[in-house]
């Protein structure tokens, strides 16, 4: 006997991750496809010399992780479109100039690790994530990324912001860096969105991270006007920057005093 009242949504009779890609025309796709390319590839620019000023890493450690599994695995190892797997190898050059400053830098974010245990867990993670985007691109058969892709941008998004509250400052962070990734999250969304319409989670997924990459730079921005940190300078140093490897966490009530003059909180709390 069925006691409970009946469904309200029925299952889709046509699954939707099997409906192809719609027959979009080659200008509209460069017009949303090329601004992707380009912001990341300045996020990524951006961040390494941002890396560089402070010694904190750009982007959080971890998801540099998750994002050179996921280029290295659909450009070298998984059939993709070949448009999408020339974008991916140029995504990947920069990615191993992150990953490198994450393996340096990234520490100084988890003082209540070892150096050595952060990097065998930055290390377990990218052939972690390698197998699962292997997998679940092969499974959604998702010749061009664009369900994998998004799926990571969601705590892409959410760790930025983690970071940001972790370490209490704009260390390694800038105005140039958020606004460069949001323009290209928001057009790798619209791109999903428009070559794949029938895609009802793409279409859950792009708002989500939007608004999280909308947040962090309201965040940023506050932060930075705290610190007296001019919010579109180049050369500023950040509060917070330059805190060498291998420093202990603050006691608990007191900030350090950085470089420029602002005080910064770091606890302990990891994403």
């Amino acid at each position: 006997m069925v006691w409970l009242p009946p469904f309200l949504i029925p299952m889709s009779e046509v699954p939707p991750v099997t409906v192809g890609a719609a027959d979009v025309s080659d200008l509209l796709f460069a017009a949303v496809a090329g601004p992707t390319a380009l912001g990341w590839m300045v996020t990524y620019v951006l961040a390494i010399r941002q890396a560089r000023r402070d010694g904190r890493t750009g982007i959080p450690a971890y998801l540099i992780a998750v994002n050179i599994a996921w280029e290295f695995s659909l450009t070298f190892l998984l059939e993709q479109t070949p448009t999408q797997r020339q974008i991916n190898f140029l995504w990947l050059v920069f990615n191993v100039f992150l990953f490198a400053q994450a393996l340096r830098y990234g520490p100084r974010d988890y003082p209540g690790l070892s150096a050595r245990t952060f990097r065998w867990t930055l290390a377990g993670v990218l052939v972690w994530a390698s197998v699962v985007v292997m997998v679940g691109a092969n499974e959604l058969h998702d010749v061009d990324g664009m369900y994998t892709g998004m799926i990571i941008q969601v705590p892409l998004s959410a760790a930025f912001i983690l970071m940001l509250r972790r370490r209490g400052s704009s260390a390694g962070q800038s105005m140039h860096i958020a606004a460069a990734k949001t323009v290209g999250s928001l057009f790798a969304g619209l791109t999903a969105v428009i070559v794949y319409p029938s895609h009802h989670l793409l279409q859950v997924l792009v708002p989500t991270y939007v608004v999280l990459d909308v947040a962090y730079v309201v965040l940023l921005r506050r932060t930075m006007l705290r610190e007296g940190r001019p919010l579109w300078a180049f050369r500023h140093p950040a509060a917070g920057a330059g805190v060498p490897a291998g420093t202990p966490a603050p006691a608990a009530g007191r900030a350090p005093v950085s470089r420029a003059g602002a005080g910064s909180r770091s606890d302990d709390a990891t994403a």
